[in-house]
């Protein structure tokens, strides 16, 4: 027995069980309702018995003994016939001692007891509803005692069990009957949901499941399946193309390398001047890849979610002040200003947060001419503090600005293989800000300069 059919005979039990509980509630409370107005029929009746046996008899206070007893019997005939087709009811009459009974003398009982009440007496074949009355009449004193036959009432009772009982199992029938109707359209999305999951596998991303009534749970479901689909369909292309551009980029320092190590091989070694220069630029791209290599190392932490961040509170404003006298120190070629530097406390990983200023003034740069001016201006305004660097190179054109934080998006390669560039400096910035719930905005105008505009909550 598979999973689904398990779910589906739990659920078609749990079902049963709650139609049982539930007609067996509704089953009890018709039955006593049923017999409670049995019970109130019946003792009506007995009331009204016995207020037409008391206007009957009063004429037996101006007879005697005799003509008394004859009129007891006329009347007892009277009664058990007009008793016929109506709810069974038999009397006994008692006058000195003597018993005239509509039925048989075994069925007399204790008539001297509780007069004026009802009485509930179990035989050895029914339940009797009793009702025992003194009648005087002058100097006459006559017992009479009116009591139910409950057979008819067990009838009738047994007759609706029976048919409630028959019409609760083509209720379930018919409920059953709904519930597989019902199952099946439900199944039917959901089989249509699995087959096309089972289609799906990460060398093939192009199957999606039909929606056909998105407001629904399924629809939402289907949906949900979909949306994860496209992640995981994004995700795959994303690291498809991550590693083939970092083999890209790590074929070419190698061929390097290996080249200058042919090269002082095969001769080269005995001219000191090629020995220099082939280690040199052997030496360079090590540094490079040595450089990609922790580039990439800490994307790939990122994506996995391990890279953990030693979160310290530390004022901004010193930490940009060293920035710029270190930068100033590095750089000879180009001007380095501080417009603002407003005091900030940030709660925040300090060692990400310079390695993106740092990345952020070394792009500046490496596009700015020499003797023009960089500028940073930090400042804070309501909850988030503001660091803004601008410089006057190249620019970016717009429509390559939305693809400055691409990885391995390089707008000039030959320029920038030049510059030893991976196009990975501008990702990493924005993933150690968005690491810290900060966004980073880019403005630039072609050959006039271009404004970077990073912000981050302030800590309260």
């Amino acid at each position: 027995m598979n999973k689904h059919t398990s779910i589906k005979r739990t659920v078609i039990t749990s079902y049963l069980l709650s139609m049982l509980v539930i007609l067996a509630s509704i089953h009890i409370v018709v039955i006593l309702v049923f017999l409670n107005w049995e019970d109130r029929t019946t003792k009506s009746e007995i009331n009204k018995t016995s207020l037409v046996i008391q206007k009957e008899l009063k004429q037996i206070k101006d007879l005697d003994k005799a003509s008394t007893i004859e009129l007891i019997n006329n009347k007892i005939a009277e009664f058990e016939t007009t008793q016929i087709g109506q709810h069974s009811l038999y009397i006994n009459l008692i006058y000195e001692s003597i018993v005239f009974s509509a039925k048989s003398t075994e069925y007399i009982y204790d008539y001297k007891k509780e007069l004026g009440k009802f009485q509930y007496i179990l035989n050895s074949k029914n339940a009797l509803i009793i009702k025992n009355l003194l009648l005087k009449f002058g100097d006459k004193e006559i017992y009479v005692q009116i009591f139910s036959d409950s057979d008819e009432i067990k009838n009738d009772t047994i007759a609706l069990m029976n048919s409630l009982f028959f019409s609760s199992i083509f209720i379930i029938m018919i409920s059953l009957g709904v519930v597989r109707k019902i199952d099946k359209i439900i199944q039917s999305p959901i089989h249509e949901i699995t087959k096309t999951v089972k289609k799906i596998n990460r060398h093939d991303l192009s199957e999606r499941i039909t929606i056909i009534n998105p407001n629904n749970e399924l629809g939402k479901l289907s949906m949900a399946i979909n949306d994860m689909i496209d992640r995981l369909d994004i995700s795959f292309k994303s690291q498809n193309k991550f590693i083939s551009n970092a083999s890209h980029e790590l074929r070419t320092p190698l061929a390097v390398i290996k080249g200058y190590a042919d090269l002082l091989n095969i001769g080269a070694k005995s001219d000191p001047v090629m020995i220099d220069r082939g280690l040199a630029e052997i030496l360079k791209e090590v540094n490079n890849m040595e450089n990609l290599l922790k580039k990439l190392l800490f994307l790939a932490r990122k994506e996995n979610n391990i890279l953990k961040n030693n979160i310290i509170s530390f004022e901004i404003s010193l930490l940009i002040q060293e920035l710029m006298e270190k930068q100033q120190l590095i750089d000879k070629d180009h001007t380095y200003k501080i417009l603002r530097n407003q005091i900030s406390i940030l709660n925040a990983d300090k060692d990400l947060i310079l390695q993106a200023l740092r990345e952020l003034l070394k792009n500046s740069s490496k596009y700015t001419l020499e003797n023009h001016e960089i500028s940073i201006d930090s400042f804070h305004k309501r909850k988030y503090h503001y660091i803004v660097i601008k410089d006057q190179g190249k620019g970016i054109p717009k429509k390559n600005i939305k693809h400055v934080f691409e990885r391995f998006y390089i707008q000039d390669e030959s320029r920038n293989r030049q510059k030893n560039s991976f196009g990975l400096g501008l990702s990493i910035v924005k993933d150690i800000i968005k690491l810290h719930d900060g966004n980073i905005y880019i403005e630039s105008e072609f050959n006039i300069g271009t404004t970077v505009t990073i912000k981050l909550p302030i800590s309260i």
